[in-house]
């Protein structure tokens, strides 16, 4: 059965299935002819009545009016002047149960306790998926990386310096090695693939990550779904890398300060499918009065996953997933507030 997402009144609601919105039709509560619907396999959405398979749901068929033409361009503007759609079109930008709209800026406060225990929570109720999401990831990761190493290798790209003994002092000395283009050449394009592969892994980990948050369905192929923001994605982290590195070098504080003011970017690339810039501008104005929250919760999550490499590695298999949901969980309050935060009833 199909589940129905809809436009009522400048409200997304939903999902709920066809005889949900025929009860709604007869008491006034959603109107067919000017209000959206929305389901998954639809390109954007439709005014009810023009959807050829919910025709039938609200009036005989004999009455029913014509489909839209192939390829005509549905009317956004059927639902009314307010359209919280215009961004939002396709499942991926529903907004999380219990928040219907995003709040101002700062006007809700991270609480940083609160964020991680709901991140352990979401780890603890799907424990064996998000540790196979994890192991997945990083045997991945570090297998790309031993793989490249070998290639350099055995390209001659390897060009770090190495240490010899000083016949006259017998102490050890660092050596500067010959560096040939080749050798730079080599050493460019593995540390390049190297950080693609990074970034696309990470865009399907937050897509993910996103999922559970929101308490949707979430499968491991989705760690290979995002290609096609790969390139936006890999363009702004080459902004904010050089933006946090300058901010870094002017006695620290800025850089820290960027960091957490842009640092959402490629969350709003997978959440929105926004653009480099625009993800950029998102993640400042999301972060806005949220940076000391923010700090504190990089500093806890930085403890756990210490926490984590002291417990003989092991840890990390839960340290990860914790502090992963617990950004993705801040990320969603700065969104729509510490409902994202609550347990699902």
């Amino acid at each position: 059965m199909s589940e129905w997402y809809y436009a009522h009144g400048g409200e997304q609601k939903g999902p709920v299935p066809v005889s949900e919105l025929q009860r709604l039709a007869s008491t006034g509560d959603f109107d067919p002819a000017s209000d959206l619907v929305w389901r998954d396999g639809m390109d954007d959405w439709k005014p009810a009545s023009t959807v050829e398979e919910l025709t039938t749901a609200f009036q005989p068929a004999s009455e029913a009016p014509p489909a839209e033409p192939a390829g005509a361009e549905p009317d956004p503007a059927a639902a009314g002047d307010f359209n919280p759609y215009a961004a939002p079109a396709a499942p991926d930008t529903v907004s999380p149960e219990g928040a219907d709209q995003e709040i101002p800026p700062g006007s809700d406060p991270l609480q940083v306790g609160a964020c991680i225990s709901r991140g352990f929570e979401l780890m603890k109720t799907n424990l064996g998926m998000v540790i196979a999401v994890v192991v997945i990831f990083g045997a991945i990761s570090w297998g790309l990386g031993s793989v490249l190493g070998g290639i350099e290798a055995a390209l001659g790209g390897g060009i770090e310096p190495g240490v010899e003994i000083n016949p006259q002092t017998g102490e050890l000395e660092p050596t500067t090695p010959d560096i040939t283009p080749a050798q730079v050449m080599v050493s460019i394009v593995t540390n390049l693939i190297n950080q693609l592969v990074s970034v696309f892994l990470a865009l399907g980990m937050t897509r993910i990550g996103l999922n559970i948050v929101d308490g949707r369905e979430f499968n491991i192929g989705m760690m290979f779904g995002e290609a096609s923001k790969l390139l936006r994605a890999f363009l702004a982290s080459l902004i904010y890398g050089f933006a946090v590195a300058i901010g870094l070098l002017l006695l620290v504080v800025p850089g820290i300060y960027i960091a957490l003011r842009f640092g959402q970017y490629q969350t709003a690339i997978v959440d929105r499918d926004m653009g480099v810039i625009e993800s950029l501008a998102y993640s400042s104005r999301i972060t806005e009065g949220q940076k000391w929250p923010l700090l504190g919760l990089w500093v806890l999550s930085f403890l756990i996953v210490i926490a984590g490499v002291i417990a003989l590695c092991v840890g990390l298999i839960f340290a990860y997933p914790i502090v992963w949901l617990a950004a993705l969980v801040a990320y969603r309050w700065m969104q729509y507030g510490s409902v994202v935060a609550r347990p699902a009833n």
